[in-house]
């Protein structure tokens, strides 16, 4: 039975007719004009198919897109290496998510340093965000960047698999690495027959933009021959690689990953596809994709919210980010904002918690201060009860004018009625002088060292690791091997 996870809103900032508008948009987009696909893996899947395949260029007939979406599971079942930490993405079910995919720099919480991270870094940002109770799923704020650059997400996946016991998601770009991942999930899971049926990896991949499938989204066949989940997120910036308006770059976005779906259904009919289809904004001053921007959690969220629920697929979003480069009010007001509007939304899985600088920066501290917020987020969602015991009215008469509630066995059972924040403030302001006027930062990184010392997830079996760490050498000597060769 699945523990976890909150029911959301269902925001609706477009209309049906706009929500149509979208689809019709894209349905024309993949038709006439088509994406690009570097790959012949890709192109030989699409042209076997039933889509018209000229040179590179690769163009879908609607029949296809209907066929994609209508044989795609309605729901998935990502699970945790731990059931506890199952999840069931449906409806407008939401889950947050810790980190996104490896970021160049961490912000050290003992040192206020930003450096290249390690996988020693990696190591302690899984660990919090194993231990922190509002992170629903797993991704990174570090990358591991202290190894050959060819075996770095090799490094991160073990990682992940030895010290969370929460679901993972995480990227794999082409054939090999996706193999590399499938192969370690399936070791530490005892089979593929049971990693099927307890699947507690999914893969992200990420369609280039605009409208182009590489060798990268290799990786979306080969965890589609294996029945794996698969979260297909695109990156269209409005103004640079997508139209310079939300309703365009949602074209772009949706007509992205439907391709690729599509893919992923041509390999497998009913392989389990979650939907990524975001509209993402370009701050035209800088040319980033501003995180912290309204919009970027509108298109990134709402949009996609709607348009995965038109298609009936589970859906893939972002909160708890900020353009910010430090904990702060700037990071503090925009992970506020895009957090509540991705519940708001009801977008199933919303990643990128803990970001800062646009995801440049991945930060433990600001991790803690995010678990907290994404908290407020889910209480909010989750609205008011009303019933005959909530409303209360037996007790109000029991008390009277003049009573006192605070002891009333009523008032103790309800006490979950109210979220009581593990990180923020709520002590008088005599209280918390005399405990030393900490500001938040410093008790974030207490908070940080606290679970270092004492979060300690179950241990994989010395024969499990033993068999990870040789995917590792014989892919080191594999990887290396073909780098070599394409250089000459």
């Amino acid at each position: 039975m699945v523990k976890r996870g909150v029911k959301g809103k269902e925001l609706r900032l477009l209309s049906d007719e706009g929500v149509e508008a979208i689809h019709n948009a894209a349905l024309d987009v993949l038709r006439e004009t088509g994406i690009d696909c570097y790959s012949e893996k890709i192109l030989e899947v699409f042209e076997e198919g039933g889509a018209d395949v000229s040179d590179k260029r690769v163009r879908i007939p609607e029949y296809l897109i209907d066929e994609a979406t209508k044989k795609a599971p309605s729901k998935i079942l990502f699970c945790g290496r731990d059931p506890k930490n199952d999840i069931l993405l449906e409806g407008s079910r939401i889950y947050y998510g810790f980190g996104g995919t490896p970021t160049p720099l961490i912000l050290d919480h003992r040192t206020d340093e930003f450096r290249r991270p390690t996988k020693k870094d990696m190591i302690e940002t899984t660990l919090v965000g194993d231990a922190l109770p509002n992170m629903d799923f797993i991704m990174t704020n570090a990358g591991v960047f202290d190894v050959p650059y060819e075996v770095e997400y090799l490094h991160e996946l073990d990682v992940l698999f030895n010290y969370t016991e929460k679901p993972i998601l995480y990227s794999a770009p082409g054939s090999y690495l996706a193999r590399k991942y499938l192969e370690m999930g399936i070791a530490v899971a005892g089979g593929l027959k049971e990693l099927q049926r307890r699947p507690f990896i999914t893969l992200y991949s990420e369609p280039a933009s605009p409208l182009m499938l590489t060798e990268s989204q290799e990786n979306i066949i080969e965890f589609a021959k294996a029945n794996i989940p698969i979260a297909i997120g695109p990156m269209p910036l409005s103004g640079g690689t997508a139209p310079g308006t939300l309703a365009g770059s949602s074209v772009i976005g949706n007509a992205e990953t439907l391709a690729g779906i599509i893919l992923a259904e041509l390999v497998n009919p009913h392989a389990p596809v979650i939907y990524g289809g975001w509209g993402l904004t370009m701050d035209p001053r800088s040319g980033i994709c501003a995180y912290g921007s309204p919009e970027f959690a509108i298109g990134a969220n709402t949009i996609t919210a709607q348009m995965a629920r038109f298609y009936n697929l589970p859906s893939y979003g972002f909160g708890g980010c900020a353009d910010g480069k430090l904990p702060g009010p700037q990071s503090g007001a925009e992970v506020m904002m895009n957090a509540l509007v991705a519940g708001q939304s009801g977008v199933n899985l919303i990643h990128d918690c803990g970001y800062l600088a646009g995801g440049m920066v991945g930060s433990t501290e600001q991790a803690v201060i995010v678990d907290d917020v994404v908290g407020m987020a889910k209480r909010i969602v989750q609205g008011v009860r009303v019933d005959d015991d909530h409303l209360a009215v037996d007790v109000i008469k029991e008390v009277g004018p003049g009573g006192n509630f605070m002891t009333h066995k009523h008032t103790r059972d309800h006490v979950d009625e109210f979220l009581l924040p593990e990180l923020f403030d709520r002590n008088s302001f005599g209280t918390w002088q005399s405990r030393g006027a900490k500001e938040t930062r410093t008790i974030a990184k207490e908070r940080v060292e606290e679970i270092l010392k004492e979060h300690k997830p179950e241990p994989l079996g010395q024969e499990i690791r033993e068999k990870l760490s040789k995917v590792i050498k014989e892919g080191k000597k594999e990887l290396i091997t073909k780098q070599k060769e394409a250089e000459g």
